[in-house]
């Protein structure tokens, strides 16, 4: 579909632009004129673009979600997409990676193929544009996931992972500490995937090897990572997530729920003002139940997961953590909520942000002539109003 969005205000996120009119064409951002041009244009020009009034709304990138194991029922390793990426529309998301957890080994590799099977004929929704892997190569001691079902690398087994995504497998946590864990590092990057650091307790030298090797990204600050203190008595200990801030290189996912459960609203100023907003990514770590009302529901391994009401956080019956029940949108407003940042800038962490780590920000994540038309319009109070994905409007509550 081409069209012209008019009014509203663009947040490009880099830049405030006012009476602006936006062109979309052939599923790309054509160009953006001023509102005045767009006045004046002939009628025979504008005849072939359906106008979108965007009244007082704000026009943004669409959301990027790098983390999310489900959404609406669909558990990533295992059931259909399609509800999934028509619910993560509705709320501003038009691109996401289905993430795998750890589960029974074939059934990880049988997700990878399914899903890499459904990113070829996908037509509606948001995106799949690649796979996350969070496991199986993690520490055991950390994290909600199965002692028994996390392992060691070992060549035969993670290429078999590589191969069954058909080259669709973009980012896998890993556990550097384990046995064999650098040279898998080093065989990712060969393969151009993201390598992503957690579920971890690694010393502080070896931590710096293996980011050494290729490591780019930090899987949910916060969560799931031991200490490995170092300290001297009386001052304050210094543990790996204290390193992890100061390493440059590395871009830090931020799960900023609603409470502020998993990454107190202090702890995440502090990884705003170390990292810089440049270099935090907002995701959901969402599971299958996100979209269902409070209650206490059963996880695929077996177990079950709570969250009440008001809550957006997934606990087992043993209290930990195992996720959220997050969307996008929210996670948007919680971090303003907890770190008075500037939509802007929130803006810029849900979309821009994670296309520049995935390598995507040549065509998605920003608002600029020749992008992909992923465009969200949503109000100040971050509710969506229209999902717009390549040119196509797959949500509309205008």
């Amino acid at each position: 579909m081409d069209a012209c969005i008019i009014k509203g205000t663009i947040m490009t996120p880099f830049e405030i632009l006012e009476d602006r009119a936006l062109f979309i064409k052939n599923g790309k951002i054509e160009k953006i004129s001023s509102y005045k041009e767009y006045k004046n244009y002939p009628g025979e020009y504008l005849k072939d673009y359906k106008v979108i009034d965007a009244g007082s709304n704000l026009i943004g990138p669409g959301f990027i979600d790098i983390h999310t194991h489900g959404a609406n029922d669909v558990d990533a390793v295992k059931d259909p997409v399609d509800p999934m990426a028509e619910f993560k529309a509705k709320h501003g998301t038009t691109s996401f990676f289905p993430t795998l957890w750890t589960a029974e080994f074939e059934r990880m590799i049988a997700g990878c193929s399914r899903i890499s099977d459904y990113i070829k004929v996908q037509k509606k929704g948001s995106r799949v544009i690649g796979i996350n892997s969070e496991g199986p190569y993690l520490n055991p001691d950390f994290g909600a996931q199965k002692r028994e079902l996390v392992r060691d690398p070992v060549p035969a087994d993670y290429k078999k992972l590589v191969e069954a995504a058909g080259g669709n497998l973009k980012i896998m946590t890993v556990a550097p500490e384990l046995k064999g864990a650098l040279d898998l590092i080093k065989y990712l990057r060969s393969e151009n995937i993201v390598v992503s650091i957690g579920h971890t307790d690694i010393s502080i030298p070896d931590m710096h090897e293996a980011i050494d090797l290729g490591i780019t990204l930090v899987t949910h600050l916060f969560n799931a990572m031991g200490d490995s203190i170092q300290y001297d008595r009386g001052t304050k200990a210094l543990g790996i997530q204290e390193e992890l801030l100061i390493c440059d290189d590395l871009v830090c996912e931020i799960l900023s729920d609603r409470n502020g459960i998993h990454v107190k609203p202090t702890l995440q100023n502090i990884a705003l003002r170390c990292k810089g907003i440049d270099n935090i990514v907002l995701i959901t770590d969402s599971m299958n139940m996100a979209g269902f009302s409070p209650g206490t529901y059963p996880l695929q391994d077996g177990r079950e997961v709570t969250f009440k009401e008001g809550e957006d956080t997934l606990r087992l019956d043993n209290g930990d953590l195992a996720g959220s029940i997050m969307t996008m949108d929210k996670a948007v407003k919680n971090i303003i909520s907890h770190t008075g940042c500037s939509l802007e800038q929130a803006v810029q962490m849900g979309s821009y942000n994670p296309s520049r780590v995935m390598g995507l920000s040549n065509k998605k994540g920003e608002i600029k002539t020749g992008m992909d038309a992923d465009i969200i319009i949503f109000d100040e109070d971050i509710n969506i109003k229209m999902t717009i994905i390549e040119g196509n409007v797959e949500y509309n509550d205008l």
